[in-house]
């Protein structure tokens, strides 16, 4: 008959005595540590909106809407596609709007249930001009807090201070473009053709 041998009774000991290994899972979750990296989260006091998640996510979970009618972008991750790999948290400007969590398993019976999904909105500030998007509010006002005074040289962040003290009585497209044009809120490419207008016009008449 063979007998164990005394190395083999201590393991078996050791393990009948000790906690084990395996979790009791799906009555009792695991307890992830720390630095564990789950599902990602919006903090909306500090995400901006600018839609650098959503460039670096390898996945393609992460999408931008940008509705110009209601002034909005939106913001959203789809856990289904999401990977955990963390470059949206690696990525955010602010290096805070957009962090791990814990979080790591959810059940869901329909895809496009609301709990698999995380969003966030922000108000758009619209080109006066042709009608196209800027920048999110949010966004604009974190780059201007980072220029300090350098911020009153330029049109777009004097008018943004402006407005968060009263109220600025709104402007209306004309039928071309004019010099007054340049004390408003427009895009990039509408400022550059303000410049041009406004230099050249002499010659364009």
């Amino acid at each position: 008959m063979y007998l164990p041998k005394i190395r083999e009774i201590k393991e078996a000991l050791t393990s009948f005595f000790s906690k084990p290994y395996t979790t009791k899972f799906p009555a009792e979750g695991l307890k992830p540590v720390e630095d564990f990296r789950g599902f990602p989260r919006y903090h909306n006091e500090d995400c901006v909106g600018c839609g650098t998640c959503a460039q670096v996510c390898p996945a393609g979970a992460i999408t931008v809407k940008d509705e110009i009618e209601k002034k909005l972008r939106i913001l959203q991750i789809n856990y289904l596609s999401c990977i955990h790999c963390g470059q949206c948290e690696e990525h955010c400007i602010t290096e805070k709007g957009v962090l791990l969590s814990t979080e790591y398993s959810f059940s869901v019976m329909d895809k496009n249930d609301a709990s698999i999904l995380e969003t966030v909105e922000k108000e758009i500030l619209i080109c006066e001009v042709c009608g196209s998007m800027i920048a999110p509010l949010d966004q604009l006002k974190w780059i201007r807090e980072r220029l300090g005074a350098k911020a009153y040289a330029h049109p777009n962040f004097l008018l943004n201070i402006q407005r968060e003290y009263f109220d600025l009585e709104p402007s209306y497209a004309k039928s071309r473009i004019r010099r007054e044009d340049q004390i408003k809120e427009v895009c990039p490419k509408c400022r550059h053709k303000i410049v041009v207008e406004d230099e050249f016009y002499a010659f364009n008449r």
